[in-house]
This record gives C-alpha cells, structure tokens and sequence, in this order.
C-alpha cells in the first residue's frame, strides 16, 4: 500500500526535487552549460536544416520550371520549321523570325530566366536570341560538349555571349525532323531569382555546381571561384554536415546535394556555413547568470514545492477522471479545470475532443440514414429502367432490321432517325453508377435534339457551345440531357411560335458550368420558387417515369457535394435557364 502511494504523481515530483537539491551545484551548473551549448547547437542545426530544405525546396522548382520551358522548346515544330526553312532574302528571315516571338513571351512570364540564347549552325538571322555559332563558338568545349550528349541536359556556369557576364546556365542539342544537330539551346538563371532562394537566411549561403563552381553567395567576389570547403568530396547526393575551419573559425557547413531533374551529369549543393563560437556565446552568458540566479531561487523553490505539488496531484486527478470517462463512452464532460497551464489546455482539448467525437457519430449517423435513403431512391430508379431493358439485344437487332428495310426502301431520313434513337438506347440502359466521359453525354445530346428536330421541323432550332478542352473530363451519366428534355417538352413544346434552344458547357474554374437556354413559355415566380424547392426536398417522391430534375439535383449534392446541383431561373413569357455545375475530374 505504502509503496503503491509513492508511485502517485505527488510524490514522484517531491522524491525528484529531493535528489536534485542533493547534486552538488557545481556538477549541476557544469552539467546545465554542456547540455544548453548542445541544445543550442542542435536547434540551430535543426533550424539550418529546415532552412536547407525550404531553399532545396524553392531551387528544384526553379530549375523544374527551366527544364520544363527547355523540353518545350526542344520540342516545338515551329522553331524547327524556323531553324530549317531555305530563305532567298533577310525579308523571308526577318518575316519569319517575326512568326516565332516565343523567347520574348518566356522572358515576359517567367521571372527564373535571365535570357534565353540560341547558338544556331546556319548563318541566317543574329540577335539577342538567335546566335551564329562560328568556328570560335563551335570549338569551345561547352558548345562540344552539348553536342556530344545528344540533347541531354546540362547545368553549367559560363558567361553570356553578349555581356560576358557569368550565370548558372542549361544548355542541350535542338534537333530537326531528320535528327541533325540544329544547334544549341541555352537558357540563363537569373542571379535575382537564386538571390530570392538564400533571401532570409541568417548564415553565410552557398549554391555550388558540382561540388566545385559557386554559382551563387551574397559576397559577389566569391562567385565563379572553387569551392575548396568540400575537402576533395565526389559529387555525393543526400544532405550532410562537414567540421571545417576556415580563416582559423570552426564552422559547421550543412550541405544539401542533388541531382536536377532529367541531369544525369550534374548535382547542385546548397552549402551552409554556421559558426560554433558565434552560438555558443550567448548560452555561455545566460549559464553564469542563471547559475547566480538559481541559488537565491533555490531557498524558496523549497517552500513553494510543496504547495506546487498537492495543487498540480489534484488536477492530475481530475484529468484522470475525465479521460475514464471518454473511455467508458461518456462524452460529455461540464466539470471546468481551474488555472492556466498546459494541464488545463490539456483538459479544454480533451474537453474539445469528446465534442468533436460526439459531433463525428451524429454526423455519420445522418449520413448513413441519407445514404440508405439514396440508394433505396437509386434502386427504384434502377427497377424502371430494368423495366424498360426487355431483353435489349433484341430490341437493338430489331431496330437495325428496320433501319436496313428503310435504307432498302430509299428512305434515309428513317434510317437516320433509327441510327439515332438506337445510340440513346444503349446510352440510357447503360449503369448510372459508373462515370462517362463527358464527349459521350454531349453525343447523346445530339442525338435526342436531332430527333426532335425531325419531329418539331423548323419550329425547334438549337445551338450548342461546347468548350472542346473538358471533353475527357469525367461525370455521371444523364445528369445533362434530362435538363435538355424538360427544357423542350415544358418550355418549347408548349409555344406556338418557333423556339429557340441553347446549351453552353465550359470552364468554370475548378468546375463545368451547363447552362440550358430557352426562349419557351417560361413561368411564373411562384412556380419557379416552388421547383426550386421541390429540387432541395429530399423527401420528395417523383411521380413520373423519367428522370426528372429532382433526381438530377439529389443525385449531384449526394455525389458531388451540396454546392454542386440545379439552379432555376424564369421570366413569365420569355423562357427558362437551367444551370448546373459539376466538379472537373479525371476519373
């Protein structure tokens, strides 16, 4: 029993404040002074390291964009065709350099890139972008070497053909269509954008290539000199810290190393130089006055102990209490903590969690009871269009027998419109649980407006406007034509004069808008209000046989979101708008 009551948190703070007090100070003060230049020492390594990273971080994003521009380049047909064509005079070159302005737009939008260079092998064209590689040009080993890896990359430090200036650079072999040598591609980083990379950081920065050129570091004289703080290392990649002295200060150097994108030849470092003595002043100062501080303190840390360690037994115990309850399932926890320390915000987040839990097991519990309820609804929907589905194979081979009888009796029109209504057939008895490209939905559009327009004749006309980039986007099947058929049978149908109908999809940020237009009856507020919230009801049980728009609507909120759906707007008269958006998705 004795032994179980000294196992209590109250008397294991007392028992450790005892043999404390009993360790000589010296060995403690000496102990503390260790300890604080290491602690100090591993958080500053620690914070040289995120730094490290952030800045690995920042340059392999720099070089990626660099390399995706090159691959562009390295690519494009047009700069082929440019580099290739035969010319009779400076006016065909000039006319046709003026077609290709795609350097300038790259210096336009991408910050990264000082300039762009090509070193061209045919004399047609000299300027700040399209150089003449001559006999000197062609004989410097940066230009050879470019050739001789054949259209691989490679970083290198070499100056502007123009300034002479010196910058990190890529350079790679543009091919033509019969993969002859066109020249070299050379792009430039700009040293504003590397100076963006180490901006902020408190210690002396490097950024090498190769273990060997410095390509970057805020003391301008240094750039383009040897790094000779590596101590002969191979271009290793990894991170790591080397112990150096340099101009008789010891230094550690956190060194980040690796291997841009698609390089096989070249690594890139980010080396960081912090010095020890510089750290470790500062905590040396703090110990002494600490240690002085410590021994007056120490006489009244004696009396206060106590008091300390009965308060902070009792909320322990009260915390113990309340995580047994959240274990035995009692979530609700009203008991407050008194004082203002981490106990107590330990007791408000276990407080906040069992509202959380609790919150968490109501919401899924109602998600499951909508989930039931949409596929029961699913499965109603699912048993009418099983209904229809009489043996489909059949009705498809009857359906082409009295298309060839039509195309036998010289009636293509019937021919037609049987084509037409077979395609819907099988798009309509298809799985509505499965996603469909959107190409396929607008395919199946065009076949039910076509048939309409034989039946209506020049009392229906439409147009569609469809954006061709989100065709390979993916959305559940008969989410749009059900739009399409109601905005006919209720709003055109119903006219007498001819009508008109729109069907725009496109972008919408992240999502695809769908507007359906009509220039039909139209109707009133009050019953647009009351369509509108029919759509939002989910209770509601449609009577009909179609899949009208409520089912559209439940079917978008429960699969998509409840941002995503139909939204209704009319004018008594003029017509109707139907919008919808879907979320953009590959699969």
């Amino acid at each position: 029993m004795f032994l179980k009551k000294l196992l209590k948190v109250k008397y294991k703070l007392l028992g450790i404040f005892i043999l404390v007090t009993a360790i000589p100070i010296l060995l403690v003060g000496a102990y503390l002074n260790f300890g604080t230049r290491e602690i100090v020492l591993s958080n500053t390594m620690s914070e040289v390291e995120a730094n490290a990273d952030k800045m690995e971080m920042r340059l392999k994003s720099i070089i990626k964009r660099v390399i995706n521009i090159s691959d562009l380049i390295y690519i494009n047909q047009d700069l082929k065709t440019f580099l290739a064509g035969q010319y009779d005079s400076p006016l065909e070159v000039y006319n046709a350099y003026n077609q290709y302005p795609v350097f300038d737009d790259y210096l336009t939008y991408y910050e990264e890139i000082e300039k762009i260079q090509f070193f061209m092998k045919k004399d047609i064209i000299t300027d700040s972008h399209f150089i003449y590689a001559n006999k000197v040009i062609q004989n410097q080993h940066w230009y050879q070497n470019a050739l001789m890896k054949r259209g691989r990359l490679t970083w290198l430090y070499m100056q502007d053909h123009w300034t002479s200036k010196k910058y990190l650079a890529l350079t790679r072999t543009v091919f033509d269509h019969e993969n002859q040598p066109l020249g070299v591609l050379v792009i430039y980083i700009s040293p504003d954008i590397l100076k963006s990379v180490v901006e902020g950081v408190s210690y002396n920065t490097f950024i090498t290539l190769d273990n060997k050129r410095i390509v970057y570091n805020q003391n301008i004289a240094l750039l383009g000199r040897h790094a000779n703080f590596y101590q002969n290392r191979n271009a290793d990649i990894g991170n790591y810290v080397m112990d150096k002295t340099i101009n008789e200060e010891t230094v550690k150097i956190n060194v980040h190393s690796f291997r841009p994108e698609k390089s096989l030849d070249n690594t890139i470092q980010i080396a960081t130089q912090v010095p020890i003595d510089g750290i470790i002043h500062e905590p040396n100062t703090i110990f002494t006055r600490g240690f002085l501080i410590s021994l007056g303190a120490l006489s009244i840390s004696l009396i206060l102990i106590g008091f300390f360690t009965n308060s902070f037994h009792k909320r322990i115990q009260q915390l113990r209490r309340a995580m047994f309850q959240v274990a035995k399932g009692n979530f609700h926890i009203t008991q407050e903590m008194k004082g203002h320390d981490e106990i107590k915000e330990v007791y408000k987040d276990l407080q906040t969690t069992s509202k959380s839990v609790q919150k968490i097991i109501d919401e899924v519990y109602i998600h499951k009871i909508k989930e039931e309820t949409w596929k029961r609804k699913q499965k109603e929907m699912d048993f009418k269009m099983l209904a229809s589905q009489i043996n489909p194979h059949f009705l498809y081979n009857t359906l082409e027998m009295i298309r060839m009888k039509a195309i036998l009796n010289k009636d293509p029109e019937v021919a037609k419109v049987i084509k037409m209504l077979s395609k819907m057939m099988r798009s309509s008895l298809k799985r509505t649980d499965q996603s469909i490209p959107l190409s396929e939905e607008v395919a199946l559009i065009e076949n039910y407006l076509e048939i309409q327009k034989l039946r209506f004749g020049e009392h229906l006309s439409y147009k569609m406007e469809i954006d061709e980039n989100i065709l390979s986007y993916k959305i559940t099947p008969l989410l749009i034509q059900p739009l399409v058929e109601n905005a006919i049978i209720h709003g055109l149908e119903m006219k007498e004069e001819p009508g008109m109908l729109r069907i725009r999809i496109q972008e919408d940020g992240d999502d695809i808008l769908v507007e359906v237009n009509d220039n039909g009856v139209g109707m009133s507020l009050e019953k647009l209000n009351e369509l509108n919230n029919r759509m939002k009801d989910q209770d509601y049980q449609s009577n009909g046989n179609s899949i009208g728009l409520h089912n559209v609507h439940q079917r978008i909120s429960l699969l998509y979101g409840d941002k995503y759906g139909i939204r209704m707007d009319s004018v008594e008269g003029s017509g109707t708008t139907m919008s919808m958006n879907l979320p953009k998705q590959k699969n």
